[in-house]
């Protein structure tokens, strides 16, 4: 077969093609068309409802404060139930300073072990028996033992006796005598000594302290450290031990108590250092009032704390930001949230269809800030008044808020990327509402991802589906985010708070499944978008527009069926709505029902009702049917894409059988009849789904006409169709591109050719046979005899 072409398209408008001006234009003064015009472009305008969403949400969303408690004094009764207008935490500064103090005097004393005291001790002593050894080299002339005093006086600040001094020449200073000195004194000095044990006044004989030696630190009771005294006792004791003479004991004790030295210092700096450090460790202590906690309750006597509370609230009540400035800033956030959303949907879809799904998006966030203002005010009131404790916690009921209503909304309206980024505004928007709660916003998104498949996987044919999503996909999902929660945070309640949050969980799903269930009708009709289950619904056959055609308009009624076919299957190719196409298709003669009977095919074959009328009246009657399906469609609520495939299925054209019968009746010669009295009102059609019913009803129409439909003359029949509306403009609106037109020929042919396929004779009938000589038919006339 010869593929479709179109070069007799003819791509000029005919001279006297349409001119589209309204029919019943109602004058005004231009002023007032300027102004009405400026004030519906400011109306329709995208930023008029942008700054009307932003200023609804903020408005919800903003913090409004509270007024300050009353301020009370200590004995007074309390004329009133006070409670804690929101939570707040406080420090109690008491209880820190209080633990503060334990940290600090809890640090030990530290003391240092100067290890440089010993050893300028033991060099000291060398020295001095070091100098006794050269001045007892001296001729005896030369000494002198009260010069030898007093020379050891000034030079070691040591005091002995003229007889300690004869004692030590006897022994000729001794470098054994210096040796046993030097390990003696290293020896009760390695433990420490202190100038007197009065000094320890930070509680060091109860707990101890801490003694630096060296790199070393260890800590030390006071028993294991010596005074002066003490160590001099046991310097006796040591020396008392030794097997010398006694001479040599004698002068050992006195040289050594002589020579002990204090080497315990008091380390001030570093204890002051670990004090003020594990003072800083100790973190402020804070104690919650939570909201609607009652402070003090009518005719209680008011106490220190109690005021101490009240004064705490009414000062941070004072620091916080006022309402407008709180007001201000969720403005400016949520304006550059809706300016983004408007541009991504400006970028995906057409004008028409942008403002009214930036509509949509935006009733539908400021109407989930209203559910989520009214489930918080429930849940507090329930956590308020509920009795066992587990019920007792608010955030606990925030799993129960239909969140994700919204989503299964749009879901179920509009396209799967739409659906995407209404989900990821709503969790933005639940997690500012819940002053930025990561629990929810999570549940928020993964439920909502859930709540897109659900709707998809089940489909939109039937609204019920919502509830299929909400209990397979909703609340599988909110329990195992919940539980995954408690996992995560390795915060495990107990097994009656878990239980609760799960059975919030489930009831959340449940009412976000029955919420959005319960709107999609409201916002189907507000918002006019067709779903499939709304369709489904219209091209039910036993609608009573239906059944009414079907009696009184049956020959209309089988052409919206045939048009409905052809221009179904040729949806199909397109990858249009078919479910659209098919239902427009249904209602787009219901305006026929009017006069059923002035359209040929619900025509009486003996009855021409068009006979007595003048071309121009026949005309008017034709054309009015679509004024007549306009009015029907308004009264049987049809959605606004099936009234407009009514309003467009015909467009401008030209009721071509009465003008041509008008010209050859007024004017046969001159033939000057103006044809815009003999066309439609318009407009064409704006949408392919109009278009492509325009061409499927005018094809059907014109190939009844045809006595032998065989597919050549069905092919011409759909090709000079096509062509006559293209030349006449009436596909200029459509989008439809040649090689569109070439598939919805093809789609046509081939349906139309089942239609009228050929079929085989039935034997043994004959249902074509003629009336036999002599016989007279039903209307009075003889017959004749058929031929055999």
């Amino acid at each position: 077969m010869n593929p479709f072409n179109f070069k007799k398209i003819h791509f000029f408008k005919k001279k006297n093609g349409p001119t589209l001006t309204p029919r019943n234009s109602i004058s005004s003064s231009p002023n007032n068309e300027k102004n009405f015009f400026q004030l519906k472009k400011l109306i329709t305008s995208p930023f008029f409802f942008l700054l009307f969403y932003t200023l609804i949400i903020s408005y919800f969303i903003s913090y409004v404060p509270s007024k300050s408690l009353p301020e009370l004094e200590v004995g007074q009764i309390a004329p009133q139930d006070i409670m804690a207008p929101f939570d707040i935490t406080i420090e109690d500064k008491e209880t820190t300073e209080q633990r503060r103090r334990e940290a600090e005097e809890a640090v030990l004393p530290v003391y240092t072990l100067n290890k440089n005291i010993i050893l300028n001790t033991e060099e000291k002593i060398r020295e001095f028996f070091s100098f006794g050894r050269e001045y007892l080299q001296q001729k005896p002339a030369q000494r002198s033992r009260a010069e030898f005093k007093q020379i050891i006086q000034e030079r070691f600040g040591l005091e002995l006796s003229l007889q300690d001094i004869s004692l030590l020449w006897q022994l000729g200073f001794s470098p054994h005598l210096e040796d046993l000195l030097v390990k003696l004194l290293g020896k009760v000095s390695a433990s420490g000594i202190i100038a007197t044990k009065n000094l320890f006044i930070r509680k060091e004989p109860e707990r101890g302290f801490n003694l630096v030696v060296g790199e070393r630190e260890n800590f030390t009771t006071v028993d294991e450290i010596l005074d002066i005294q003490e160590a001099k006792e046991k310097l006796s004791q040591e020396i008392k031990s030794l097997e010398l003479a006694s001479k040599e004991k004698a002068i050992l004790q006195k040289l050594s108590h002589l020579f002990v030295t204090p080497n315990l210092t008091f380390d001030k700096m570093t204890t002051e250092e670990r004090r003020q450090q594990a003072r800083d460790n100790i973190s402020p202590v804070f104690y919650t009032i939570k909201k609607g906690q009652v402070i003090i309750r009518k005719g209680d006597e008011v106490t220190t704390e109690t005021v101490k509370q009240i004064n705490i609230i009414n000062q941070n009540l004072q620091k916080q930001s006022g309402w407008l400035i709180n007001f201000l800033g969720t403005i400016l956030l949520f304006t550059l949230l809706l300016v983004i959303l408007w541009y991504y949907l400006k970028s995906i879809s057409r004008k028409e269809d942008t403002i009214r799904l930036f509509n949509l998006m935006g009733s539908t966030l400021v109407l989930s800030v209203v559910i989520y203002k009214i489930s918080v005010f429930l849940a507090e009131v329930f956590s308020t008044n509920a009795s066992l404790p587990f019920f007792q916690h608010t955030e606990s009921y925030y799993y129960a808020i239909p969140i994700q209503f919204g989503v299964l909304l749009f879901a179920f309206l509009t396209r799967i990327h739409t659906s995407l980024v209404y989900t990821v505004f709503n969790s933005l928007l639940i997690g500012y509402f819940f002053k930025f709660n990561f629990d929810l916003v999570l549940l928020a998104l993964l439920a909502g991802f859930a709540a897109i498949y659900g709707i998809k996987y089940y489909g939109r044919q039937s609204r019920t589906n919502v509830f299929k999503s909400g209990f397979a996909l909703i609340i599988p999902i909110n329990i195992l985010v919940i539980i995954i929660l408690h996992l995560a945070k390795e915060s495990l309640s107990s097994f009656s708070t878990i239980s609760f949050q799960l059975l919030m969980g489930v009831i959340g799903g449940t009412l976000s499944a029955v919420l959005a269930y319960l709107l999609l009708p409201i916002f189907e009709s507000i918002f006019q978008i067709v779903t499939p289950a709304r369709l489904l619904e219209l091209s039910n056959s036993d609608l009573p527009i239906f059944r009414k055609m079907a009696i009184e308009a049956p020959g209309t009624y089988h052409h919206s069926l045939i048009v409905a076919t052809l221009a179904e299957k040729a949806a199909e190719s397109l990858r249009l709505d078919p479910m659209l196409v098919k239902t427009g298709a249904l209602y787009h003669d219901i305006g026929k029902l009017k006069m059923p009977e002035y359209f040929i095919e619900n025509k009486n074959r003996g009855l021409d009702l068009h006979k007595d009328l003048k071309p121009s009246m026949s005309t008017l009657v034709i054309i009015n049917h679509v004024k007549e399906g306009l009015e029907q469609a308004k009264k049987l609520k049809l959605p606004k894409k099936i009234k407009e495939i009514i309003e467009q299925h015909h467009g401008a054209s030209l009721v071509k059988y009465f003008f041509e019968k008008a010209k050859e009746e007024y004017d046969p010669e001159m033939h000057k009849i103006g044809e815009e009295n003999y066309r439609y009102p318009g407009p064409p059609p704006k949408s392919k789904e109009a278009a492509l019913i325009m061409l499927a009803d005018s094809v059907e129409a014109a190939s009844r006409s045809l006595k032998n439909p065989t597919r050549s003359n069905l092919k011409n029949v759909i090709e000079d169709i096509i062509n006559y509306y293209l030349q006449d403009g009436q596909l200029d609106e459509s989008g439809f591109s040649i090689k569109e037109l070439k598939i919805i020929a093809d789609s046509f042919l081939e349906t139309l050719d089942t239609i009228y396929h050929h079929r085989v004779e039935y034997p043994g009938f004959n249902f074509e046979r003629k009336p036999a000589p002599g016989k007279k038919s039903k209307g009075g006339q003889p017959t004749k005899a058929r031929k055999t």
